[in-house]
């Protein structure tokens, strides 16, 4: 059972591959593409409209020792090759690499967050799966730091 101060979302659009998140700027340096930036106003709507009253729940029981798992189930139409019975295709399973878009979505998320950056996130898990909907569900999860070796240490008053 889901405890109730965790906060799970649905995001009903899944975020581009990284090759197509970040392109080379002619000064140097890399910026998001226009494909990524879509996805972030997509992600920020979907939070606005949808999450506002859970994420502002969330963010109040963060303290500065705060630290979170976060695990996204992505959620796809099909991962079987078509022509894999056929013999068509040279492998059962398509070519998607959740972890390549696990990026987008973890700044997507610390932005929707506020105080709560990707640096606090400790735990990550990805997970892959064929579903009637695309999209991707996202679980943050509050975690004990001992449970990642650091000390109980509190600042001094």
């Amino acid at each position: 059972m889901q405890d109730p101060t965790d906060l799970s979302l649905w995001i009903p659009a899944l975020p581009p591959s990284e090759n197509r998140v970040r392109v080379h700027r002619r000064q140097g340096g890399q910026v998001y593409s226009k494909e990524a930036r879509d996805y972030q106003t997509v992600f920020a709507e979907i939070i606005r409209t949808n999450y506002l009253i859970d994420v502002a729940r969330f963010v109040a029981g963060h303290t500065d020792t705060s630290v979170y798992s976060v695990s996204m189930i992505f959620h796809f139409e099909t991962l079987v090759n078509a022509g894999w019975e056929s013999k068509k295709a040279k492998t059962r399973y398509k070519k998607m690499d959740v972890g390549n878009r696990r990026k987008l979505i973890e700044d997507c998320l610390s932005s929707a967050l506020g105080v709560i950056d990707d640096s606090l996130f400790f735990d990550l898990h990805l997970r892959k799966c064929m579903s009637n909907r695309t999209g991707v569900r996202i679980l943050v999860e509050r975690q004990n730091p001992a449970d990642y070796g650091v000390p109980d240490v509190r600042r001094g008053s």
